[in-house]
């Protein structure tokens, strides 16, 4: 298992394959709890800094979601700036990319090994699920359905469940690399 993790971390491609999946997450979190906006808008750049940034810092305006301290306006964006949030999103993102990266691994084991591509592909598939929970809501938005006061309560719990479920599928797909890796190796 270290080796599949050594492999991982010294890899340039699955370190650039991690970054830009976590960077492009990051950007879908962002927009699904409401702290960037991209608009029609053409304004100029500027950034406000609310005085009292301090007490805002940890002050949850919904469960798991953080007040912003600063806002920053651009072409056709406005980006509420949430420390919070943006930790959360990228410790999500950085999750996603790992299994992704890791399901990589264990696709190239397989074929190494004389099995179907798809097993370790299908060894990545509940942590790659358990990363749009958080993005769930949006969903909703597109989709143009009315969201009941019950449900709206539930979605303080997708982001935690979404950290559950990417650990747990993660070591699930590290497992299972594992034994494809040690197999393909051996």
């Amino acid at each position: 298992m270290s080796e599949i993790l050594q492999r991982l971390l010294t890899d340039p491609a699955s370190q650039a394959l991690v970054w830009g999946i976590a960077l492009v997450y990051l950007a879908v979190f962002q927009v699904a709890v409401a702290d960037l906006t991209i608009d029609g808008v053409s304004r100029p750049t500027s950034i406000f800094v609310v005085p009292n940034w301090e007490g805002l810092l940890l002050r949850e305006r919904a469960p798991f979601q953080f007040e912003a301290v600063a806002i920053l306006e651009a072409p056709y964006l406005v980006w509420l700036i949430s420390p919070m949030n943006i930790a959360i999103g990228l410790a999500l993102g950085l999750l996603a990319g790992l299994q992704i990266a890791l399901v990589r691994i264990a696709r190239r084991c397989a074929v190494a090994c004389g099995l179907s591509p798809a097993t370790g592909v299908l060894a990545g598939l509940p942590g790659l699920l358990a990363g749009s929970a958080c993005c769930a809501p949006i969903l909703f938005v597109l989709l143009g359905v009315q969201v009941t006061a019950s449900l709206v309560t539930l979605m303080g719990l997708m982001i935690p469940a979404a950290f559950v479920f990417l650990l747990a599928g993660m070591a699930l797909t590290l497992r299972v690399a594992a034994r494809r890796c040690s197999e393909a190796y051996a």
